[in-house]
């Protein structure tokens, strides 16, 4: 059996495959539904109720409000997407999902939603507390990572 250093090892390995994978079945929905990954993203954070603000959503996706103001014109033309009146402010416009793509999207992630389900109802609490855990301190440490990378263009030419 293996000891902690070994299985820690072996699970630091496992998750840039698993991110990988996961990148590709994301990239593969995307050209399903005939979007780009950033809309499919943006999808995703609409779904999850993370936010409905545009320049939120822009911030999240790490874009300007200019390219989000675009990439949700072409949401809008791909009906996934629309502008509509807050409702507690009308001067201010929220971005809401359409339900039909909405639909589509629950159908080509069925299966893998029905794998993640019955996998972690195998989890007891402790190991959903820890596995909770590692992602949001993993998500934490990827936003970090993002804003703390060297401009490539520097390094090149510099």
């Amino acid at each position: 059996m293996p000891d902690q250093r070994e299985l820690a090892t072996a699970a630091a390995l496992a998750v840039p495959r698993f991110v990988g994978s996961t990148a590709l079945f994301h990239a593969a929905v995307a050209e399903r539904m005939g979007v780009t990954p950033t809309e499919l993203h943006c999808l995703h954070l609409l779904h999850g109720g993370v936010s409905d603000s545009p320049s939120e959503l822009a911030r999240l996706l790490g874009m300007s409000t200019g390219a989000f103001t675009r990439l949700l014109d072409r949401m809008e033309r791909h009906r996934l997407a629309e502008r509509a009146p807050a409702p507690a402010d009308r001067r201010r416009l929220v971005v809401r999902p359409l339900p039909d793509r909405m639909a589509e999207l629950a159908e080509l992630y069925a299966p893998m939603a029905r794998f993640v389900g019955e996998r972690l109802a195998r989890f007891d609490r402790r190991q959903l507390t820890a596995l909770l855990e590692f992602l949001t301190d993993g998500t934490a440490a990827a936003e970090r990572s993002t804003h703390t990378l060297p401009d490539v263009t520097q390094v090149i030419t510099g």
